[in-house]
Order: structure tokens, then C-alpha cells, then sequence
């Protein structure tokens, strides 16, 4: 059992890690002063979060077809959410920063990496009443900004892989209850919870005309949340990063899912295909204080970061199953903003 609980874990806490990876360095963003801050921070982190969320709303399903009462299916699935070239850099100057700031690129096209771009360096200069206090002045700061993680060097593709471990209960009349379910965990700084829900429904029965043709026909509800804390607190003094006695990094995302699917059974094979809606808000919090070193004088901010993130999407699946008695492995393709890879395994029963 513990064993299961530690590989649980780390499946949730995977698709967060390119959050904590780069925790310590995503501060130096708050030398921009709040408003600022906030526009360079959302333009960093924006791909991963697209990916991480694409890639959790992915993979509910195998089949349309439901457990008798009291089946159940066991299954863990990798959902890769591939990230388009476009969105590998930033450009700074369309933020709509101070007219004062100023930014330097080691990139060929001058522009700022995301967070699953390259690792080219950004040297940022900010200048002007940063902290918000016209009758302190202005101030001055140079930073060098936070690299990207280099994902596709990394793997070889651009994208970000999300493991996803799932338990789905035959319940009653053609009803499937599916759940994500991970405790809360810590690794390092980051601490990770995931909880996720789904309902899927034979409606095949409820149809006359079609309720005894060898297919089957389902609807299917989901819910699906992962919350996360990082510690940004640093006392550290010779390094570029503001110093905070409480800082702290809060992220959530919640998505919701409705799709129609359908599948054929042949033999040890399923085909399966679908069509639905995706909706997924993020959002990303900063709190505590931070203190930003600036020329002449250092400032204070003060809860700096509170930003919503909105994904939309219809999208279309296929994909296929093999199953061996209880044994199955399922692949799919997910058409949608970031088109998705989910391929995986598990045990099914009844």
C-alpha cells in the first residue's frame, strides 16, 4: 500500500514541477514593481500552464462503454499537451510595461523565452516609481530575467508531459463514477494536492431507435482541480532575488469537461471517439512581503501577484484499446488548442 500511495504521488506532483523548478527565480519579476510584475509573470508562465491544463483534462476516458455495478477499472496514462513554437518566446515590449523599461534578449529575435522556451538570458531594466509611492521618486533596478526550461531539448518534443492515476466504480443503470485522488504531499518548498470527479452515462438505453445496435453511446461530466503552495521566502542576501520572510506562491487549476463519446468493441480491440468542451481556469498568487534592492533606495511590495488565467476549447478525440483479460492499454489523439497525446494502462474489472 505505500508503495502505491508513493507512486500516486508522484504522479500528481510531476505536472506541477515546472512551476517549482524555476520558484526562486520568478521573483526577480517583482523588481518591475506590481503592475508590471504581474504582465511579465503571466507572459512567462502562460505555455506551461496551457500544457499542465490541456494535459489534465485529457485521458478521462477508454471506452463508452460503463461498468456493470460494482466494476472497476484501475488506470494510470500519460496526457502530453504539445506546445506550439509560437508560444516558445515572449515580446516584452507588447505588454504594455512602462514606457521606461527596457530589455536586452540573447535570442536571435530579441524576445523574452517563456518558461518552456530556450535558455536564452533577458537583461530587464526598470526605471520610474516602482514602488507605487510618488513621493518616494523613482527608482532604478537591472535584473537578469529567468531562462526557459529548454522542454524540447529536455525531451525531445515541445511539450510537457502530465501523469494522470485514475479509479473509475461501476455504480447503477449504465453509470461509471470516476475519481483523481491524491492527499496533499510535499517536495522541497511545494506542497501538491489533485482531486478530480467525472460521471459517464449510457444514454444509449434511453433512445429507442438505437438502444439494442451493437455500439455504445455515453455522456461524460468531469471535474478536475490541482492546488499547489511554493515557498518563496529567502534570506539570502548576495543574491539578485528580493528578499521575503513570508513569501509565498499559490496556484490552482480547475477544469471542466463535457463530452459525448462513443465506441465499438471488436474482439480484444475498442475503438472509441468523442466530442466535447474544455473550460479550465488557473490562477497564480503571490503573497507576503518582498524586498526589492533598487537604486537609490530599496522598496517593499506587498502581495504582489493575482492573476486569472481563462482556457476555452472544444476539441474531438479518437482512439483505442487493447484489453487481455483484465490487462488493457489505450492510446487517443485530443484535437484542441494544444492538441494532446494520452497513452496509458491499467486493469479493468467487470
Amino acid at each position: 500500500m505505500n508503495k502505491v500511495r508513493t507512486f500516486c504521488q508522484l504522479i500528481i506532483l510531476l505536472p506541477c514541477l515546472a512551476l517549482a523548478q524555476n520558484q526562486e527565480d520568478i521573483t526577480l519579476f517583482l523588481s518591475a514593481g506590481k503592475a508590471d510584475g504581474a504582465k511579465l509573470m503571466e507572459a512567462y508562465f502562460t505555455p506551461v500552464v496551457k500544457s499542465i491544463s490541456y494535459g489534465m483534462a485529457a485521458g478521462w476516458a477508454t471506452t463508452a462503454k460503463p461498468h456493470k455495478s460494482f466494476g472497476v477499472d484501475i488506470g494510470v496514462s500519460i496526457n502530453t499537451a504539445f506546445i506550439p513554437t509560437s508560444d516558445d518566446y515572449f515580446d516584452p515590449g507588447k505588454l504594455g510595461l512602462s514606457p521606461t523599461t527596457t530589455f536586452n534578449s540573447s535570442a536571435a529575435n530579441g524576445l523574452a523565452p517563456t518558461i518552456m522556451g530556450p535558455n536564452d538570458a533577458t537583461q530587464y531594466t526598470f526605471s520610474g516609481n516602482l514602488d507605487g509611492n510618488t513621493n518616494n521618486g523613482n527608482e532604478s533596478v537591472t535584473i537578469n530575467g529567468p531562462e526557459g526550461l529548454n522542454i524540447k531539448k529536455t525531451i525531445g518534443v515541445a511539450a510537457f508531459p502530465v501523469p494522470v492515476a485514475q479509479i473509475g466504480i461501476g455504480i447503477i443503470k449504465g453509470t461509471d463514477l470516476k475519481v483523481r485522488l491524491v492527499p496533499t504531499i510535499n517536495f522541497g518548498g511545494t506542497s501538491l494536492k489533485e482531486f478530480g470527479v467525472g460521471v459517464m452515462h449510457d444514454v444509449k438505453q434511453h433512445i429507442p431507435g438505437i438502444k439494442n445496435l451493437p455500439f455504445d453511446l455515453s455522456v461524460l461530466l468531469t471535474y478536475n482541480s490541482v492546488q499547489g503552495t511554493s515557498d518563496l521566502s529567502n534570506s539570502d542576501n548576495t543574491d539578485a532575488r528580493p528578499d521575503s520572510p513570508d513569501g509565498l506562491g499559490i496556484y490552482k487549476f480547475n477544469s471542466y469537461g463535457a463530452q459525448a463519446l462513443i465506441s465499438k468493441k471488436l474482439s480484444v480491440l475498442t475503438v472509441y471517439g468523442g466530442a466535447g468542451y474544455t473550460a479550465i481556469k488557473t490562477n497564480v498568487t503571490l503573497t507576503g512581503t518582498y524586498t526589492i534592492v533598487a537604486n537609490p533606495s530599496s522598496f517593499d511590495v506587498t502581495n504582489p501577484v493575482n492573476i486569472d488565467l481563462k482556457n476555452r476549447s472544444p476539441f474531438f478525440v479518437a482512439g483505442a484499446r487493447l484489453k487481455f483479460g483484465p490487462f488493457f492499454m489505450n492510446g487517443n489523439y485530443t484535437i484542441q488548442k494544444y492538441k494532446t497525446l494520452s497513452v496509458g494502462f491499467g486493469f479493468s474489472f467487470l
